[in-house]
């Protein structure tokens, strides 16, 4: 879709608005029927966007909460508890009809007719807005490209997390947006898959430390495989951890060359747990040590203790659990800009060797608190099932 015909879209929809549909009246605190678009599907994103069901539903457990995604989003919300329908569509960046299709039949036979329609910091895109001024006959809501297509529009404020400017669409609807920590939920299933995964790691000891040492690719987040495998003997030869490596199946080779350095330290896990059992395994291990990536954002959700080696041309306030007790952030100075082949340069093994000595004793492996996390996020609601 080129820039012509997305004006097109732009102006004909709002001309088929004004001659089809009454008038809508924006009265954004009788919301209940709520529909969120989750399109955009790095891990972090949707993790960020998890405090803003929540908060949809503080102090109004009657609101109707729709979510709209695909792949991967599908995982992260699956037992979520704040979400009352899930629907599965399919990509509006590479089909706007079809996208329009499905959400409307879907819609029709749960009988929801949503009050509005709420877009999130990074959905904000052209056909995002255009698939919610199709199908949305409330007001809509949030960040966007086209502020024209919606009614009450937002900016992002810099100043924010992401956590905090997804917030502000719960203040919208007269909601408060307080702080909120991302919150992961998983099925008894899950846990006992990660249990089992585990089983044989905590045969050699009853402490668990988990590595998450592969960035997405995205971004330059990577570190250096000398200083892992530093770190990991430490970790295991001082402190006696059993240590894991996790990772998507994309990750197993670069983690099988990591694991062969360590000399049979560490276990590989990469390519072997889905979203779900991947919070569990977090939630049941003692320590987390783990670059700025998707895995991160799942620790954090399940409250590990964790070590977090973070960039230093990103402002911490975005995307980091700055201000957390059980979270360790390493990273260096400021930068504006990225150097050719950087990988964490700033940060040294013995920055996190001292950090793994902290947090040892800070946060001793104790099976009562392995298992309060547990259970804390454990759901019997499966969206996908019902």
């Amino acid at each position: 879709m080129n820039r012509t015909m997305v004006r097109a879209a732009i102006t004909g929809g709002r001309w088929v608005e004004r001659l089809v549909r009454p008038k809508t009246r924006a009265s954004p605190e009788s919301a209940r029927s709520i529909m969120v678009f989750e399109f955009m599907l790095p891990l972090g994103v949707l993790v960020h966007m998890t405090p803003l069901f929540e908060a949809l539903k503080r102090g109004h457990p009657e609101r109707i909460v729709t979510v709209a995604t695909r792949a991967i989003g599908l995982e992260v919300l699956r037992h979520s508890p704040y979400v009352d329908h899930l629907i599965e569509v399919p990509d509006p960046m590479q089909s706007h009809h079809a996208s329009a299709r499905v959400l409307q039949q879907r819609l029709s036979e749960l009988g929801v007719q949503p009050d509005c329609c709420l877009t999130a910091t990074s959905d904000r895109r052209t056909r995002v807005a255009l698939l919610a001024a199709r199908v949305c006959r409330g007001w809509r809501g949030g960040f966007t490209a086209h502020a024209s297509l919606y009614h009450h529009a937002l900016r992002t404020d810099e100043e924010l997390s992401q956590i905090g400017n997804n917030l502000r669409l719960a203040k919208l609807i007269g909601s408060p947006s307080v702080p909120s920590e991302p919150k992961m939920f998983y099925s008894e299933e899950d846990v006992a898959q990660a249990r089992g995964l585990l089983a044989p790691m905590r045969e050699r000891s009853e402490r668990i430390l988990v590595a998450v040492t592969q960035g997405s690719g995205g971004q330059r987040t990577g570190w250096h495989d000398d200083r892992w495998v530093r770190v990991l003997a430490y970790a295991h030869e001082i402190h006696g951890y059993a240590v894991v490596l996790v990772g998507t199946g994309a990750d197993a080779l670069p983690i099988a060359a990591l694991r062969n350095q360590t000399s049979g330290v560490a276990s590989s896990l990469a390519g072997k747990t889905r979203i779900g059992e991947l919070a569990a395994l977090l939630a049941m291990s003692d320590l987390v040590v783990s670059l700025d990536t998707g895995s991160l954002h799942v620790g954090r959700a399940v409250g590990v203790p964790m070590i977090v080696l973070g960039p230093s041309w990103q402002k911490p306030v975005e995307w980091l659990p700055v201000g957390l007790p059980q979270v360790k952030i390493l990273r260096g100075e400021d930068r504006a800009e990225v150097p050719e082949g950087y990988r964490l340069d700033e940060i040294s093994a013995e920055a996190v060797m001292n950090a793994l000595d902290e947090m040892t004793e800070r946060f001793p492996a104790r099976e009562s608190a392995r298992e309060a996390r547990v259970l804390a996020s454990v759901s019997h609601i499966d969206h996908l099932r019902a």
